[in-house]
């Protein structure tokens, strides 16, 4: 079954405009791993699908993540010139300026839309929350981006939750990347 969605999704993507979503997550222990989300007008209603999930075998730099996503557009029959906006993080391998997925989709594709746009869910959330529970979540976010982003802080955290014997012992991120500009364009089109 999930292989005929998988077909529909990319017979659809063959001859209809769309924006294309990427995401590059590290997973426990430091597997790279590259989502990519499409969205698309299909029967005068706005679809938003997952459109594949790779592992980045060798590293996370922009001309391996554009190769990644151009090698599964080429297997599926999926012409890039159909891509008409791109989101993603500011991520250097994402959006620097000579070598990032951003400057080879563009060397493609020169009338791609580029968009930095991820929101984290903590914000979404944030903005209906009263100020002491927003400040608190400041705090555990802060402290969250503490220990991920450095990788003795997360082996300190990973072993004081083992010592205590607790059922998880990782934190992840969590993310959801905003589609309203790249909409806005699809809208107008």
């Amino acid at each position: 079954m999930a292989k005929n969605i998988e077909e529909s999704l990319c017979n659809h993507l063959k001859t209809s405009q769309f924006s294309i979503q990427l995401d590059e997550s590290t997973l426990p222990p430091n597997e790279a791993l590259l989502l990519s989300y499409v969205m698309f007008i299909k029967d005068e209603k706005i679809c938003q699908e997952l459109l594949f999930a790779k592992n980045l075998e060798t590293d996370a730099k922009g001309e391996t993540i554009f190769k990644t996503m151009e090698k599964f557009c080429d297997e599926k029959g999926i012409p890039l010139k159909n891509i008409i906006s791109a989101a993603t993080d500011g991520a250097p391998a994402m959006t620097g300026s000579q070598k990032s997925f951003m400057s080879y989709l563009i060397n493609k594709i020169p009338d791609v839309i580029a968009v930095h746009c991820v929101i984290h869910r903590q914000h979404l959330v944030a903005g209906n929350l009263s100020e002491r529970l927003f400040q608190s979540l400041q705090h555990v976010i802060r402290a969250v981006n503490k220990i991920r982003n450095n990788s003795l802080n997360d082996r300190l955290f990973n072993q004081l939750c083992v010592a205590n014997d607790e059922d998880f012992n990782k934190l992840i991120f969590h993310t959801e990347v905003c589609f309203v500009l790249l909409m806005m364009k699809i809208s107008t089109d």
